[in-house]
C-alpha cells in the first residue's frame, strides 16, 4: 500500500479494497432493498432502501439515493437521503450529503457538504 499526501501535506493511507467484502463496482446501477452483514463498497449508482449493521462506504465515484439504517457510514461521493448510523458518520472531503443525519459520533473533513439537519 503506498501512502498518499493530500493538498494540505497530510499523509493518509488509502483503504484497500481487499479489506472489504463486497463493493458494488463503477459500472454497476443498482436499484432495490439492500442489506448485507460486514462491510460495501459503493463505487456505482444505488436507488432504494440499505439496512445493515456493518459498515457502509460511498466512494468518490459512488452515487446514492437511498435512506440509509447502518452500522458506520464513510462518504466520499454523493448521497441522497436520511441516514440513521450506530455507531458513526464519516464525511471526507469530497463527500456531499442532501438530508438529515442521526448518529452518535459525526467526523466532517473540511470541504465536505451536508444540507441537511443532523441529530447527535
Amino acid at each position: 500500500m503506498v501512502a498518499k499526501r493530500d493538498k494540505n501535506n497530510t499523509i493518509y493511507l488509502p483503504m484497500k479494497d481487499e479489506s472489504i467484502d463486497t463493493i458494488i463496482s463503477d459500472d454497476i446501477t443498482f436499484r432495490g432493498t439492500l442489506s448485507f452483514n460486514q462491510t460495501l463498497k459503493i463505487k456505482g449508482q444505488f436507488k432504494g432502501t440499505i439496512t445493515s449493521q456493518g459498515k457502509l462506504i460511498i466512494d468518490e465515484t459512488g452515487d446514492v439515493e437511498a435512506d440509509v439504517e447502518v452500522g458506520s457510514l464513510v462518504v466520499l461521493g454523493n448521497l441522497k437521503g436520511n441516514v440513521e448510523a450506530k455507531d458513526k458518520v464519516e464525511l471526507r472531503k469530497q463527500g456531499k450529503v442532501i438530508g438529515d443525519i442521526k448518529t452518535p459520533g459525526l467526523e466532517v473533513e473540511f470541504g465536505s457538504k451536508i444540507i441537511g439537519n443532523c441529530i447527535m
